[in-house]
């Protein structure tokens, strides 16, 4: 998988520095300590969270309540609105 990430000069100087230095200066240093920032963030995320099968049957329940009271694009705000609670 591909993840494009778009940093600000010093931070992103300060991470190849700190990349090659704990990986070495060969190919593939960056992507191990980009997994690894990743890994770290989302383990230091909330842990409690309950793990989802399906996605979409989460945001069908969610949005249950509007049903057939908005348009398609109005449940998408609606949905990006639940979600960012």
């Amino acid at each position: 998988m591909v993840l494009k990430v778009e940093f600000g000069n010093e931070l992103e100087q300060q991470f190849r520095e700190l990349a090659m230095r704990r990986y070495g200066f060969s190919k593939g240093s960056i992507k191990k300590a980009s997994e690894e920032a990743i890994s770290i963030w989302i383990k230091q995320q909330n842990p409690s969270l309950p793990k989802v099968k399906d996605p979409f049957t989460l945001i069908e329940g969610i949005l249950s309540r509007v049903r057939g009271k908005y348009t398609a694009v109005q449940l998408q705000h609606e949905a990006a609105k639940l979600w960012i609670k």
